[in-house]
């Protein structure tokens, strides 16, 4: 599967983590680290040439307000 370079290793991941100033644990930067490696694969497999009409449409229907 082709990933354009994008894979990130865990020692940049971590030092990149440092600079968001969030209270990590190494536990945490290692699960991050997977999650964003594996967003990335998912990304991987999304065309590059997907015209916008593909995406489904949205319809937003406001919630009914309660009875007075």
């Amino acid at each position: 599967m082709a990933n354009d370079g994008h894979d990130i290793s865990l020692d940049e991941f971590r030092i990149r983590a440092a600079h968001t100033g969030l209270k990590l644990t190494e536990e945490d930067i290692v699960l991050l680290h997977e999650g964003y490696l594996g967003m990335l694969r998912l990304m991987a497999r999304i065309p590059a040439d997907l015209a916008s009409e593909a995406e489904a449409a949205h319809v937003f229907k406001p919630l009914a307000r309660p009875a007075r």
